[in-house]
């Protein structure tokens, strides 16, 4: 009997918990799995040394879609991310393979989980002039722009998040009502009811250990080669500090280095601090997700044969 509802699979984990090495492994076992990269930064074509990103041998022999998307000179939004991910999924099912969607960005799978409502879709015109804007006149200026239009959504949004607030303006731009009115109007399109989800975690029982896996990582995300990195794309680019790159992890301390505000002495234990600060986080998500099967840092082979019976019993379905 064929399935109604075709299977996605979720792998999160903290940073440095071994999400790569695991979907890899995964791919080697499934031929039928694609990764679909669920990270922020990785995104970016320009952004390797900090990001922790696959290496471009990795890459060829297991392809991430979504890795090396999109170059500094736009903005990925929250929503570009979601549009992205849903073709992708639909292309990965229509070729009868499974997206194997991994990564950190816990934000990104809450919102692929729950759904987003189904606003106007990106305005690339309006986008590349709200973003020059952002760069010539910082993102306060945009956020005083906000201000007028919808006082509201100005008042709901931080004066520095630069994503919300340019998407906020687009949505105004586009359909003439406020963001709140947007939001109350559409219904949203939730992947759990559409798809059949199995969701795991890596979920260490023991924080030392993924606080010793993250030190001993560290060393080669942040010293001169993310120098280099920053400030070839300063040179680049151009783009302005408020830039979600530029904001984050590694990248918004290495850059403080290059501006002086930070000795280079200090890159490694202040990114060091912010990485845990930030795995942090990122369990803190993971213990209030519904439905999410969590596996310890050493529990791949446990992980790996549960999933080969669940994927077996949708299959016998």
């Amino acid at each position: 009997m064929k399935l109604s509802k075709k299977t996605i699979i979720f792998l999160l984990g903290p940073t440095a918990s071994g999400k790569t090495d695991w979907a890899i492994d995964w791919q080697n076992q499934f031929e039928a799995f694609e990764i679909i990269s669920v990270d922020s930064v990785m995104v970016y074509k320009e952004c390797n040394v900090g990001s922790a990103k696959p290496s471009d041998a990795t890459l060829r022999k297991h392809p991430h879609h979504l890795v090396n998307h999109v170059s500094l000179d736009c903005i990925f939004s929250v929503a570009d991310f979601y549009d992205a991910a849903m073709r992708l999924i639909d292309n990965i099912h229509a070729r009868e393979k499974i997206p194997l969607m991994v990564g950190g960005s816990m934000m990104y799978f809450n919102l692929l989980k729950t759904g987003i409502s189904m606003l106007p879709s990106a305005n690339s015109q309006l986008r590349d002039e709200l973003e020059k804007k952002m760069l010539t006149n910082g993102v306060e200026a945009l956020h005083e722009e906000l201000k007028k239009i919808d006082p509201k959504a100005a008042h709901d949004i931080k004066p520095q998040d630069s994503q919300r607030i340019i998407r906020a303006i687009e949505i105004i731009t586009s359909t003439g009502k406020s963001l709140n009115a947007n939001f109350a109007s559409l219904q949203t399109s939730q992947l759990k009811e559409k798809y059949n989800l199995i969701e795991f975690g890596i979920f260490p029982s023991d924080r030392f250990k993924l606080h010793e896996r993250i030190e001993s990582r560290q060393g080669t995300l942040v010293g001169d080669k993310l120098l280099e990195e920053i400030s070839q794309i300063q040179n680049t680019f151009k783009i302005s500090t408020e830039h979600p790159a530029m904001k984050a992890i590694n990248y918004r301390q290495g850059l403080q280095v290059l501006e002086g505000k930070l000795e280079k002495s200090e890159l490694f234990e202040k990114s060091l601090y912010a990485t845990r600060q930030f795995a942090k986080r990122q369990c803190t998500w993971m213990r209030g997700w519904e439905n999410l099967t969590y596996f310890d840092l050493h529990q791949q082979e446990k992980a790996t044969e549960q999933l080969k019976k669940q994927l077996n019993l949708l299959s016998a379905v």
